[in-house]
């Protein structure tokens, strides 16, 4: 079976959230230190988010973890085995001893899980309140630091900008509500996680436009004077091109790969880029390239050579490739030389 690594967890755990309605199951005394249960309530949209947040890295692979652990039972064999068994034999005597055998088996393994869950419980508290042993309790510490530590960026990323911390009590009051099975506060983890993210996502992306307006400026600039220029052509999502040598051969689709001599440069005139000046074309697949590539190499004939002008959506974005800035509108000389496969 393939090992679920806490590093794989928490990544998923960001980027994909599931809801699974929980009944509340009355909690067992024990002679051990329990589990806080009190919290204060959910008054706050950052209490929600933080509670959630917790919910959501609980139900998202941690329980499987915990079992690779053994600090909890994987059940399924269990149950798959005695099914069968149970199944397979004709004897209904057989079939009720093995069924109360079942029963004690699985009420024995609750238990034990229950006191493993007590002691990881608390041990992921104090390192989140960051505050040694049982084998389930320094479980708890190493989950903890792991969720102190996940918590911590997702924090950053909730609250950009803002002076606000991701409340981790609250944020283990989900873990813990999620594994002990009580109802959940919250009824869509998921949707008010990934809502706030991208929020937070639109807030940053509307703040990097406004650092790069007068780059997006001149850009639009740029095609809109390109678009009357004689021998220029605009498609529908705003590239152009300038037919230089108008080749005969067969044109590509977007499953082919393809080997073509190019020149990049920047609106202002400035070579980035340049396989002509390294004397060596390259070949690659088509849907390997930034978009505006893969889109005008399957409008040209192999032999043919266009000067293409790609507006910063379909070429690299807002992403800083070094030489590239963000939001940067790039031209290209391309020369189909063939189609490789």
């Amino acid at each position: 079976m393939k090992r679920i690594t806490l590093s794989v967890l928490f990544l998923v755990a960001v980027s994909s959230f599931g809801v699974y309605a929980q009944k509340k199951e009355k909690n067992k005394k024990s002679d051990k230190q329990e589990v806080a249960t009190t919290v204060a309530p959910l008054v706050s949209k950052s209490d929600t988010l933080a509670y959630a947040f917790g919910v959501s890295l609980a139900e998202n692979g941690l329980v499987q973890y915990l079992q690779q652990l053994g600090v909890v039972s994987d059940t399924n064999a269990i149950y798959g085995d005695y099914n069968s068994r149970i199944e397979a034999t004709a004897d209904e005597d057989e079939k009720i001893r093995l069924k109360n055998e079942l029963t004690a088996k699985m009420d024995s393994i609750t238990a034990a899980d229950n006191s493993n869950l007590e002691q990881l419980l608390r041990g992921i508290r104090e390192k989140l309140e960051t505050k040694d042993v049982n084998k389930a309790y320094t479980t708890g510490l190493e989950v903890g630091g792991q969720l102190l530590n996940v918590s911590g960026r997702f924090s950053e990323q909730a609250f950009a900008g803002t002076d606000e911390k991701l409340n981790n009590a609250v944020l283990f009051e989900g873990v813990k509500d999620y594994l002990s099975k009580n109802s959940l506060r919250v009824e869509d983890s998921k949707h008010i996680v990934d809502s706030r993210m991208a929020d937070m996502t639109a807030k940053v992306n509307e703040e990097k436009k406004k650092e790069y307006a007068e780059v997006i400026a001149a850009g639009e600039r740029f095609m809109a004077e390109n678009a009357k220029k004689e021998g220029v052509v605009t498609l529908e999502d705003g590239l152009q091109y300038k037919i230089l040598t108008e080749g005969n051969g067969p044109k590509p689709t977007v499953s082919n790969e393809v080997k073509v001599h190019y020149k990049g440069t920047f609106i202002d005139g400035t070579v980035f880029d340049s396989s002509i000046d390294r004397g060596e074309p390259i070949t690659f697949a088509l849907t390997g390239v930034i978009q505006g590539w893969t889109e005008v190499l399957q409008l040209m004939p192999v032999g043919s050579k266009w000067e293409v002008y790609i507006p910063y959506n379909l070429a690299y974005g807002d992403v800083d490739r070094g030489t590239i800035k963000p939001y940067s509108n790039l031209i290209f000389e391309i020369e189909l030389l063939e189609i490789v496969k």
